[in-house]
Formats: structure tokens, C-alpha cells, sequence
């Protein structure tokens, strides 16, 4: 029988143990001052309050109304941008109005922390009993706290939702067979909510479904189909949210829901969709040869680069955001066809294109993206309701000279951290099976994450360390289960 002071000192051991996690989690915010961000910060907040207008809730500026009653009368194509997250803009937009912008923080950080907890306690009830699950869960995140992990926890963007996902799809993969109805019910929401924040995430989901399969038959093939069809679920909850999203835009604002042509400017990039453009170049049948046209206004090498294709707007680099509304959204629309064209026509280019470019993300791990510029600064300059003021430099980012020490030194964590994982997968015995179709599953995770991410949209180093910090996590929490060995030997 467990007395009380004996539960009393378990319960403040967890809480010490969780209380030193948040803390290394929380370090780089904490030495900062201030929270991290992005260009993109102020577009989820700017999205998240035109919903608001939209539902009513925020009163809309006359400037806005004006404009939005010329669209009405025909000036110009009416559109929404599908390439972000209704929900994780709504929640942007909802926090900056409270004046509690920095809400998102902990609403990303809570995720992780339940996505831990949950798959601490399954590992604690079946392959760990000796292990505590507070220490299961915070032990490997103070560990990864060593690489990217608290620069994502201050970061003013959804991006720490991608991991949340791929540990909530691993546990499915690896443990489906052993969890409990609730913990099913949880892994589902939890990899439910981290889906639909962000839409890079919904391609990294579908392309889990068949490695999370793949996981599962390879353990046993009794009830392999469990745990890709819970994530399969999560998957449609994403595609619900985009297909609610053009019902509504369609409804209420007789707008067209349109997703930046991400596919189209990385094909040119990359070559394969560029020589086919030149190739077929001028045609009035092919939408994206409007696209074709607007890039000879230059002659500038980098103007072909995906993100100046997709964003820029100068003369002298700028070509689709330069195009009429109704010749942008026109390629945007095709932009699936024209890689389904392109892939007929140079299946070999563009499956080298797809391979080079995973395997240039799969590298790519410097925070460096998430340090804001003074450019980032002047674009966020309309975001006022964060608690700790305007989005400005913190103590850290005033001065970046730290930085290269910081990636060389988190680049050696990394790299150490594969060398043990390894090093457990193989050596026989070492890890129960469901701790090895764990890592495995998280492994397969990484990989989607880069294909989607630096195949399909374009390598960078936002997307490669927002999820790089899972191997020493795995490599933490492999440790862990690895010693309870020799622990049960000296019992």
C-alpha cells in the first residue's frame, strides 16, 4: 500500500520534473525577452481577423468595406488564401485582439507536452515500469532542448505542430495495438489539431498514412490496419477543413478559395516545368503559360527561384504576383494539372528533381529562420497585441553573432543523437520491438516532413529544424527505456 507522503513526493517529483522541462523548453524566450516570429506572422493575424469580420465579430474598417463593395462590383476577382491554416489563423487573429498574442505560445507548446505525456504513459504501463511517466515525457524534451526545440517553443508560427503530428502518429503506429479507447481518442485529436494548423502538415499526414502502415503490418498483422486508420481519419479532418473553408468562402463572400502555385514555381525551379513551359510557350490553352510570360519581363537568374516565383513583387524579380487576378488564380488552379503534365512528359527529370531536393532538406537544420530581420520587423509592424509589446529584437536577436556556435554546437547533438539511435535499433535486445517501430515511425516522419516540404514546396531551414530536435528526443527516450535493463538486473 502507497502512503500519502509517499504519494505526495511522487507528485512533486513529477511536477519538478515537468516544471524543469517548460524551463529548458522555455530558455531561448526566456533569454530573449521576446518572442520569436516571422514574415508570415502577421499574415495569420491579418487572415485570422478577416475572419472575425466575416463572422461578424470584428467590426470591418471603412477602407476595408469600400474595397471589399468594389470587388463586389466586378473590379476584380474575389479570393481567399487557402495556404494558411483557418484554424491556426483564427486562433492568431483571437490572441492579438485580447492582447495575449503570445497565447499561440503556449496553445503550441501544450500540444507537444500532451503528445509526450500520452505516449510516456503508454511506454510507462508497457515497456518502462521502472521509468516515471513525468520523467519519461520530460527527460527526452529537456534533451531535445539542446537543439532547435526552444526556438521553435518562442516562435510566433505553427510550426512546432508538425512535430506534435509526428509523435502522435508514431505512438499510433508503434502502440495502437496496447492503448487504451482514450488514448486512441487522444492520439486522434491531438494529431486532428496539430493537422489542420498548418497545410504543409496535411501532405506530411497523407504521406504518413502508408508509413504508418507499413509500421504496423511489419510488427503483426493482427489489427495492423488500426493505426493508419485512425491517422487516415486525422487526414480527412484536414481536407474537411479546406473543403469547409471554400463552402464558406463561397457562401458568405462569393469568393474563390486559392492555394499559391507552391507545385508550379518548384518545378520551374528545379528546371523540368521551365523547359516545358519553353517548350510549349505561348499557348492560350495552358493557364500557366501566363505564368511563362510574366517571367521573361527579366532576365534575372534568380528571379526563378521558387519563393520569388510565389511572393515577390519587384520589376526586376517579381512575375506571378505581378499577373492580373484572374491570370493568378488561373494558375494557381492548374498548378496539380501542370505537375501531372510535366511528370508525363520528363519523369525522370522531375523524380531527380523530387529525390534532390528531400535528400537538400533532410540536411537543412539552422534556426537561422527563426531570428527576425529588421525587414521582419517593419512586415510585422501592424501585429500590436502581444504582451510584451510591438514585435521587435530581443536580447538575443539584436546581435547574431552567437548563431554559428549555436548550429555547429546543435549540429554535433544531432549527429550524436542518430549515432545512438542507431546504435539501439541494431544492437539485438537492446529496446522492446514497439520502442524500435517507434523510432522507425518518427524516422518515416522526418523523411515526409522533408519530401513535402523541400520536394514540393522549397528546402529551407525553418522547415528542416522545426522537426530535426525529435532525434535527440527519440535518442533521450530510447536511453531510457535501454537502462531499465540493467535497473531490473540489480533488482
Amino acid at each position: 500500500m502507497v502512503t500519502r507522503p509517499a504519494k505526495l513526493g511522487s507528485r512533486m517529483a513529477a511536477a519538478a520534473w515537468v516544471f524543469a522541462a517548460l524551463l529548458a523548453m522555455s530558455s531561448v524566450l526566456i533569454l530573449n525577452g521576446r518572442p520569436l516570429f516571422y514574415y508570415d506572422t502577421v499574415g495569420y493575424v491579418d487572415q485570422g481577423q478577416t475572419a472575425l469580420e466575416k463572422l461578424g465579430l470584428l467590426d470591418r474598417p471603412d477602407a476595408e468595406q469600400a474595397e471589399a463593395g468594389q470587388a463586389e462590383g466586378g473590379a476584380k476577382v474575389r479570393t481567399i488564401d487557402g495556404s494558411r491554416s483557418v484554424f491556426y489563423s483564427i486562433l492568431a487573429g483571437v490572441a492579438n485582439q485580447l492582447g495575449l498574442f503570445e497565447a499561440i505560445l503556449a496553445v503550441n507548446v501544450g500540444a507537444l507536452l500532451a503528445a509526450t505525456w500520452l505516449l510516456a504513459g503508454i511506454i510507462h504501463r508497457t515497456v518502462a515500469p521502472l521509468r516515471s511517466r513525468a520523467g519519461l515525457s520530460s527527460l527526452p524534451l529537456i534533451v531535445a532542448s539542446l537543439g532547435a526545440l526552444p526556438f521553435y517553443a518562442a516562435y510566433l508560427m505553427p510550426d512546432l505542430m508538425t512535430p506534435v503530428m509526428i509523435l502522435a502518429f508514431a505512438t499510433l503506429a508503434a502502440f495502437h495495438r496496447v492503448m487504451q479507447k482514450g488514448e486512441l481518442a487522444a492520439a486522434f485529436l491531438l494529431g486532428s489539431l496539430a493537422l489542420i494548423s498548418h497545410l504543409s502538415n496535411l501532405g506530411v499526414g497523407a504521406l504518413m498514412v502508408l508509413g504508418v502502415a507499413m509500421v504496423s503490418m511489419a510488427q503483426s498483422r493482427a489489427r495492423w490496419w488500426l493505426a493508419p486508420l485512425i491517422v487516415a481519419a486525422v487526414v480527412g479532418v484536414g481536407f474537411a477543413q479546406q473543403a469547409a473553408l471554400r463552402l464558406a468562402a463561397e457562401k458568405a463572400d462569393g469568393a474563390s478559395v486559392v492555394i499559391k502555385p507552391f507545385i508550379t514555381a518548384r518545378l520551374i525551379a528545379d528546371g523540368p516545368g521551365f523547359e516545358w513551359l519553353q517548350s510549349h510557350c505561348p499557348d492560350a490553352a495552358v493557364p500557366t503559360c501566363s505564368l511563362w510570360t510574366a517571367l521573361q519581363k527579366s532576365d534575372d537568374p534568380y528571379r526563378l527561384t521558387a519563393s520569388h516565383i510565389v511572393f515577390e513583387t519587384s520589376e526586376r524579380l517579381g512575375s506571378f504576383r505581378l499577373m492580373s487576378d484572374v491570370e493568378q488564380k488561373a494558375v494557381a488552379d492548374a498548378q496539380v494539372a501542370f505537375f501531372k503534365t510535366v511528370l508525363r512528359d520528363r519523369p525522370v527529370a522531375v523524380t531527380l528533381a523530387l529525390l534532390r531536393n528531400t535528400l537538400k532538406q533532410s540536411t537543412m537544420m539552422n534556426i537561422d529562420m527563426t531570428l527576425p530581420s529588421d525587414q521582419i520587423i517593419a512586415q510585422n509592424i501592424s501585429v500590436t497585441g502581444a504582451i510584451s509589446g510591438p514585435l521587435s529584437h530581443g536580447r538575443l536577436t539584436a546581435d547574431l553573432g552567437w548563431v554559428g556556435d549555436v548550429v555547429q554546437g546543435q549540429g554535433i547533438v544531432y549527429v550524436g543523437s542518430l549515432a545512438v539511435v542507431m546504435t539501439l535499433l541494431l544492437l539485438p535486445g537492446a529496446v522492446a520491438p514497439s520502442m524500435r517501430a517507434f523510432a522507425v515511425a518518427i524516422v518515416l516522419g522526418l523523411l515526409a516532413n522533408a519530401f513535402v516540404c523541400g520536394a514540393i514546396s522549397q528546402p529551407a531551414t525553418r522547415y528542416g529544424a522545426r522537426v530535426i530536435w525529435l532525434l535527440p528526443m527519440l535518442a533521450g527516450l530510447m536511453l531510457m527505456v535501454a537502462s531499465q535493463r540493467r535497473d531490473e538486473a540489480a533488482r
